[in-house]
């Protein structure tokens, strides 16, 4: 049920009786003295008729500054214990990378307080329909801070509430208003630069639990629609700073950055780089945060290029995520803690989640449609919904590595068919009756290792791939389970022999965060994980390439790590016949991935070995200086500690020269009509991975899956580089010929390729041959993926190329 939603005499201390108040004052951010106007309001001893220019001359409201268009270097400062009853801070104006606008307090005592009680209201408007029809995309909010198209901002140390003064409302109205603690809209000024929140006491906002994507919430940060492009630029963010707030008791959301009207350019599983950074917000970090009640979910990054979400604590997320306070509506009754929405290479770590309410989702992190996602050495517990979930067809290049999971329930791992996901080097300590994989959650892939996964009630049986998830385990440490994975042939059982594993902090008694104190619990608290010196776990993990260069306490990691979080002691070590590398890929007899132009200095430079372990570069037998360069065929030779050798091929990469499109048309065997995102084959050549060719959707033939590219004219060419649809499904080719002719009329020749296979992924493929001269050159998919009986192909682009030999075409 919702609580606190009407009692709004009910004093602050009585809100926030976990809390320490007031919140510490930050030192002044410092700025460029000799620019900007400070001005002063208080609602103590402040007079409108004041010129707010002196403390002795402050203004009383806050309209007064609503009224000022802000210059750089202007601070705006709040007296200590001033309440602003139904007051709003709309800013208008910015400030500049040397003198950026503050907004803080002065005085001593309380911070000072802004009661919007449902003023300053605006109209929010993304200015075209967002990704589910769904979604409000317009309508008015109410917030209490606005910061619309400004830049250059400080604000610290405010206690905001927004409640609404009707107290009849029925809060769980599909048409309640949105209201916001603070608001930030992108719109028509190209790239906000450097806003930053810094201590501020959210509470009380009375928003609507069911709109997800309007300025409703705690914090909520935006990107509208630019009303002229061509002018202004794409409208994002870049140095967006979130740090050592409290938000407690608002929905939807408690902190939210960066969902987008350029929403439709994310559309394929993976998010290429020129992508995110021209669309995508930059520079975003969510740090030190203290997150209470969420009606919804607590943190969430949307669209974001590398953010980094640190040190947050998350107490009870989706608290109104249930049929009784989200009861209009089934859609969008969903909600988990901490998670990221399409963005690229987010990474979460030192994070703490702990009672989240259960829901269809209610997980403490959720590794939802984004790429490249990182969990690290975070610590959850209690959580309804299971411990971490990687989310659908478009959560791809998953990693969740070096946590702790204590007494998560439901079941610890949400794998709703997800394409790729590594879970390695985490603590899953299970309680009585939870299942590993969650029922209901299945049908994704993950590679498990080096996990130690801890029943801690009766001993019971695991389905270890329930619902047909394709789950690979290898490694991993299982106590107190009947039956193990049947691929696991490294698994280790029995006691992991933890210091005292199963008493992981479970509250916190007083939160000021703070500059200086993360509010996440001291690495002291987790000493129970640690293993004690006759564990199973120590030097029974297998290498992970890059798997991180630090365990859990910040321990250097061993060519032979220990199973769980914890490794122990490297120096234990025996002497391992193995080579490593989180640059190359070491295969049994060959090196591949090098660079060309890469020297043997900077080539033996990134592998990983045992001392007494000797690297040499030999070309035919001679051993090579390290200033000599790598060439495709030489030999790295590796002496062991004792005395035994093994040598590699090594690959350099090959260089091509890879085509323009323009001029080139396509035809095929077999296309989808009428369909604006798959159909003929000019959409493998339209530089646009949302489209795709795709053969038809009742089926076709296996002789009529090809698709020919014409090139406009007789070139050399020795390379064709296939990239698939953007998930795995229908058409993903995985097997071929390639075939080519200079004429129109020509017979086709089939090329000798030095493959003809390629494995089922959303990866780029390619596929390589002896250089010919051809104008038309034809894929033909001679096996290809299928959910049904039905033959399909497919193709997001395809693109031909020329090798480059000693930096020539030949």
């Amino acid at each position: 049920m919702v609580k606190k939603i009407f009692s709004i005499a009910i004093s602050c201390s009585m809100l926030f009786q976990i809390f320490s108040s007031p919140l510490e004052a930050k030192a002044d951010i410092k700025t460029n003295e000799s620019v900007g106007t400070t001005y002063y309001v208080s609602t103590l001893d402040g007079n409108d008729n004041n010129n707010g220019l002196s403390e002795n001359k402050a203004f009383y409201s806050l309209e007064k500054i609503n009224d000022i268009e802000l210059k750089p270097g202007d601070k705006v400062l709040l007296e200590a214990g001033s309440v602003f009853t139904n007051g709003f801070l709309h800013v208008k104006g910015s400030g500049s990378e040397e003198a950026p606008i503050e907004i803080d307090r002065y005085g001593e005592g309380d911070n000072p307080r802004i009661d919007a009680n449902g003023q300053g209201v605006w109209y929010q408007d993304y200015g075209k329909q967002l990704d589910s029809a769904g979604h409000k995309y317009k309508d008015y909010v109410s917030s209490a801070i606005l910061l619309y198209d400004v830049e250059y901002i400080n604000i610290r140390n405010l206690e905001i509430t927004n409640n609404s003064l009707k107290i009849d409302v029925n809060y769980n109205n599909l048409q309640t208003m949105n209201r916001t603690g603070v608001a930030v809209v992108a719109q028509n000024k190209g790239t906000i630069d450097h806003i930053y929140l810094d201590g501020l006491n959210i509470h009380d906002v009375v928003g609507n639990v069911y709109d997800k994507h309007m300025n409703n919430g705690g914090i909520y940060f935006t990107v509208f629609k630019p009303i002229d492009e061509s002018k202004t630029g794409i409208s994002k963010y870049n140095d967006v700073k979130i740090e050592n707030c409290i938000v407690d008791n608002v929905n939807r959301w408690g902190i939210a950055v960066g969902y987008t009207a350029y929403w439709d350019k994310f559309l394929a599983s993976d998010i290429p780089d020129e992508i995110i950074a021209k669309y995508g917000s930059t520079g975003v970090e969510i740090r030190n945060n203290y997150v209470k009640d969420a009606g919804g979910d607590a943190i969430t990054t949307m669209y974001c290029d590398r953010p980094i979400i640190e040190y947050n604590v998350s107490d009870g997320a989706a608290r109104q995520i249930n049929t009784t306070d989200y009861s209009e509506t089934g859609s969008g009754r969903v909600a988990a803690a901490i998670w990221p929405w399409k963005c690229k290479d987010a990474v979460f770590q030192y994070n703490e989640v702990f009672d989240t309410c259960v829901n269809q989702d209610g997980q403490a992190w959720d590794a939802d449609y984004g790429d490249g996602t990182i969990y690290q050495y975070n610590y959850s517990h209690n959580n309804g919904g299971g411990a971490v979930m990687i989310c659908g067809g478009q959560a791809i290049n998953t990693i969740f590595r070096y946590n702790i999971s204590e007494n998560d329930l439901a079941g610890v791992l949400n794998i709703p068919g997800n394409p790729d996901s590594e879970i390695y080097n985490n603590v899953f300590y299970m309680k009585e009756g939870v299942p590993f994989i969650r029922p209901g959650m299945t049908g994704g892939v993950a590679d498990v290792k080096n996990n130690i996964i801890y029943n801690s009630g009766n001993i019971k049986e695991e389905d270890w791939t329930k619902g047909n998830s394709r789950v690979t385990y290898s490694n991993n440490l299982y106590y107190n389970y009947k039956n193990l994975p049947t691929d696991d042939t490294a698994a280790v059982t029995g006691d992991p022999k933890f210091v005292n594993g199963g008493n992981g902090p479970k509250e916190y008694t007083s939160i000021t965060p703070s500059d200086d104190k993360n509010i996440t619990h001291d690495l002291s608290y987790f000493e129970g994980y640690k293993l004690q010196d006759d564990s199973p776990a120590i030097n029974a993990g297998v290498y992970i390439t890059n798997g991180g260069d630090k365990d859990f306490f910040g321990n250097e990691i061993g060519l032979i790590p220990d199973i769980g979080i914890h490794e122990k002691n490297i120096s234990d070590e025996s002497s391992v016949n193995e080579i490593y590398s989180n640059t190359y890929a070491v295969k049994e007899s060959s090196i591949e991935g090098v660079p060309q132009k890469t020297s043997v200095k900077d080539f033996l430079g990134n592998f990983k070995y045992s001392n007494g372990v000797k690297l040499e570069v030999l070309n035919e037998g001679s051993v090579l200086d390290e200033n000599s360069f790598i060439k495709n065929g030489y030999t790295l030779k590796v002496t062991f500690a004792d005395k035994s050798i093994k040598e590699y091929k090594i690959i350099v990469n090959r260089e091509f020269v890879e085509y323009s499109i323009e001029g080139m048309t396509a035809d095929d065997g077999s296309h989808q009509s009428g369909n604006s995102t798959e159909g003929p084959g000019s959409f493998a050549i339209d530089n646009n991975l949302s489209t795709m060719w795709h053969t038809n959707w009742n089926g076709s033939k296996r002789e009529d899956t090809w698709i020919s590219i014409d090139m406009g004219k007789v070139q050399p060419i020795s390379m064709l580089k296939y990239t698939p649809r953007r998930s795995i499904a229908n058409g993903i080719i995985t097997k071929y010929s390639i075939y080519v002719k200079e004429n129109e009329n020509d017979e086709w020749t089939k090329v000798e390729t030095e493959s003809n296979v390629w494995e089922r992924s959303i990866a780029d493929k390619y596929a390589y041959f002896d250089t010919v001269n051809a104008r038309y050159v034809k894929l033909h998919a001679e096996e290809s993926y299928s959910t049904t009986s039905s033959i399909y192909a497919s193709a997001a682009e395809i693109r031909l190329g020329v090798e480059k030999i000693d930096g020539e075409v030949r």
